[in-house]
């Protein structure tokens, strides 16, 4: 594919896609009555023929202005079966090819969006919005942006339900690093003053009303290993070639690109960090200081996992959601991590992938198959479950523990490792509970605490093993007696 060719179709793809960033400040080439046609006809290459109007390419100056008439949208929408239009609304982008071969997009305001249908509404309002995106054809994706906005809001409206959120400021920032044939994106989002409400029938009589709020928001994602340009000649295959029938002439080239897609090294990573939130319902308010998670995924062939951790800290509870007694044993902060493994995406992927039949009027890939594909991405087995470092606090509660939890056939199996500091603090807490819960929990915990291994700092630690013929070990010590 021609270099010019191929850089144009980053361009369209990276406006499409409406991503933002920041702009270098090389000097612009000037747009071209010749260029304008260049871009509309590759517009139109790239959108199905019922939307041909939606885009509009007009050269000013160094600039091609690009506009997107969202209503043009309502055509193919109907075609495909979708009771759903969007009102008039009108994207505005300038493009300009810089002097060393980057390409600036920026838009400067967003209208309002507003999509219908018979059962529902849906309204996107952002003030004084601004993005700009710099993209380099080197490497088929941005280099750098940023996005910011004064305000928005976000409302659905169905069934005399709806549900909104509204925020404050808020601030993007965009980067790209390009390492061998692969590209490392990165952002950073920064929301602030956010606001959730949810009303609605709910079920019988009882009406739903949740709101909720946040000071402030910061959100990450990281992605590692994308083959960005692959990723854009599979666009350009599947632009061409929409209909089963075409795509079929051209399955050995799909398989291809997929196969490449796929091959392992490809992680995403995304994350977040709110403070002062707040959830209120009819049971009450239920708060934090911070919370955090984060998720992600790396398919690392053999290797590949799903991470998942989730963080709260200053966490309160409704007021008599739990009796007076029991405050000393509510949680103020929970650090729970976790990843599962025993998965392979690239075998599974690859098995799907050489499976995929598009000659046949049947489904790409049988049921038959499917169950191959399940096998493949079981292949490393046991699938398991490993438990990070995680702990629980709370005036009454300090309890750390880790393990793995594993998943085979019929033969689960594990270990867990519990810490406790001042675990005869915890016992006065339950104890204070009352006599009809002490006397049930009581018990238990004396016999814990006889189970417990003494460590030089004062704490109790158990080791609890879970065997695959489901017997139980508490440090050593045979729990009850293992089921025949």
């Amino acid at each position: 594919m021609p270099m010019n060719r191929f850089r144009d179709r980053v361009l369209c793809a990276a406006t499409l896609a409406a991503l933002c960033a920041p702009a270098a400040l090389a000097a612009d080439k000037p747009a071209t009555p010749e260029g304008a046609q260049e871009l509309s006809d590759l517009f139109a290459r790239f959108l199905p023929t019922a939307a041909t109007s939606l885009v509009t390419v007009n050269p000013e100056g160094s600039n091609y202005l690009i506009s997107f008439d969202l209503s043009a949208l309502n055509s193919l929408l109907q075609a495909a079966g979708a009771a759903v239009a969007y009102d008039p609304a009108t994207l505005l982008y300038r493009a300009a090819e810089q002097a060393d071969g980057k390409w600036r997009v920026t838009m400067d305001s967003l209208p309002k969006i507003v999509t219908r249908s018979e059962a529902a509404t849906s309204t996107v309002d952002i003030a004084n919005f601004n993005q700009t995106l710099l993209i380099d054809p080197a490497i088929a994706w941005f280099v750098s942006g940023s996005a910011s906005a004064d305000r928005g809001l976000i409302k659905s409206q169905e069934k005399g339900s709806e549900a909104t959120i509204d925020f404050g400021q808020f601030r993007a920032d965009l980067s790209s690093d390009a390492i061998g044939g692969a590209i490392s994106p990165k952002a950073k989002e920064e929301i602030a003053d956010i606001a959730v409400k949810i009303s609605g029938p709910g079920e019988g009589t009882t009406p739903v009303n949740v709101s909720g709020r946040v000071g402030k928001a910061n959100i990450h994602v990281e992605v590692e290993g994308l083959k960005s340009r692959k990723a854009f000649e599979l666009w350009d295959l599947l632009a061409g070639h929409g209909a089963r029938g075409d795509l079929a002439a051209h399955e050995a080239e799909l398989k291809g690109l997929l196969k490449e897609l796929a091959a392992p090294g490809f992680s995403f990573g995304e994350g977040l960090e709110a403070q002062k939130a707040v959830v209120e319902s009819k049971i009450g308010a239920v708060a934090a200081s911070d919370v955090k998670y984060q998720i992600g995924a790396a398919n690392a062939g053999p290797q590949s996992s799903v991470n998942l951790a989730v963080s709260l800290e200053g966490l309160s509870l409704p007021a008599g959601l739990t009796p007076p007694a029991a405050t000393e044993l509510t949680p103020s902060k929970v650090d729970l991590a976790a990843t599962l493994k025993g998965v392979d995406f690239a075998a599974a992927a690859n098995e799907a992938i050489a499976n995929m039949n598009l000659q046949r009027n049947d489904p790409p890939i049988s049921e038959a198959d499917s169950a191959k594909v399940m096998a493949a991405l079981l292949s490393p087995g046991p699938l398991r479950v490993e438990l990070a470092p995680s702990h629980v606090r709370a005036p009454a509660i300090d309890a750390d523990f880790e393990g793995i939890v594993r998943y085979a056939p019929g033969k689960p199996s594990g270990a867990m490792t519990i810490r406790m500091r001042d675990f005869d603090k915890t016992m006065a807490a339950v104890k204070a509970l009352g006599p009809d819960i002490s006397g049930k929990a009581l018990p238990g915990l004396a016999m814990a605490k006889g189970l417990a291994k003494s460590e030089p700092d004062g704490s109790l630690s158990w080791l609890v093993e879970l065997g695959e013929d489901r017997s139980i070990k508490v440090n050593g010590l045979p729990l009850g007696k293992a089921p025949d």
